[in-house]
């Protein structure tokens, strides 16, 4: 198996001062050159894989992994080597599959990483842990998470894949080198967030605090069409979105966005209308509203 060829691969790396460097390589050669990275052995800790999900997308990030655990001396991959064989057969030891059980990434799970990462590898030279849908990981979970991400024990690695940046922690985010699979991000970014005088259309209602009008207004809702709805919440996530980049400290927009993102996995479970916008005008009315978002 070789890296599926992206349309655009970024890797976008913190330096110091707060200042970001971003290096681009597109198609074919940007999927070659992260391979010569991993297999070169200088791959940076961990690892956030961004884009819409596919088996694709897993494929490629189970490669990479499968690089970081060959004991080959040349040819990374090698898919011969022991570890290699038991990689492939889904059974090695220093390779640990991190999934949402069952809608979430728990606490619980990330204690169980915290507690394992210290030990050493069975057999490769190092340990990967991949998180299949990191977005999903709640907050509290991130949050314990962060001191293992920042200093995490020698030959550790963090993969992740999600599908949405803006739905994982700004401060597990920083910790991270993101690599764009797919889309260009600077495309993606500029379609997520629209014109940028764009302004959410329930703004008003939220900003007042006018819970009976927010509630009467999911009454309308419910009778559209429920792609009509899910476009409405994507707009709405878009607008959080924006507000998260000019307000990194507020962590409001963090907890609306997830809201957001429980309406839309709500809507995806053919949930009837009227809750799941009354759960999500409530959820917004309850973590702070709108009376700040403004500033």
């Amino acid at each position: 198996m070789r890296l599926e060829a992206c349309s655009w691969i970024y890797t976008i790396r913190e330096i110091t001062g707060g200042s970001t460097v971003v290096e681009k390589t597109g198609g074919a050669g940007g999927a070659a050159a992260l391979e010569r990275i991993f297999a070169g052995g200088r791959a940076s800790h961990a690892y956030l894989f961004l884009g819409p999900p596919s088996a694709k997308k897993e494929e490629t990030v189970l490669h990479l992994a499968q690089i970081l655990l060959c004991t080959a001396e040349k040819g990374k991959p090698c898919s011969t080597c022991r570890s290699c064989r038991l990689f492939l057969r889904g059974s090695h030891p220093d390779f640990h599959r991190i999934a949402p059980e069952p809608d979430r990434i728990k606490l619980e799970q990330i204690r169980e990483i915290c507690r394992t990462v210290v030990y050493h590898p069975y057999l490769a030279e190092n340990k990967v842990f991949f998180f299949a849908s990191f977005e999903k990981m709640t907050e509290v979970a991130a949050n314990a998470f962060l001191k293992t991400l920042e200093e995490p024990p020698p030959a550790v690695y963090f993969l992740a894949l999600a599908g949405n940046e803006e739905m994982v922690l700004p401060t597990v985010l920083s910790r991270m080198q993101r690599v764009y699979l797919g889309q260009d991000p600077e495309t993606a970014a500029a379609a997520m967030d629209g014109p940028a005088d764009a302004s959410l259309p329930e703004e008003e209602l939220l900003a007042a605090g006018d819970l009976y009008s927010l509630l009467r207004l999911a009454e309308v809702k419910e009778k559209q069409e429920r792609a009509d709805v899910d476009a409405y919440l994507l707009s709405m996530a878009a607008f959080f979105h924006r507000r998260l980049r000019e307000n990194p400290g507020d962590r409001r927009y963090f907890r609306f966005l997830q809201a957001v993102r429980r309406a839309r996995e709500n809507l995806a479970a053919n949930v009837n209308l009227r809750l799941l916008l009354e759960d999500l005008y409530l959820s917004l009315y309850e973590t702070g509203g709108m009376e700040r978002t403004n500033n």
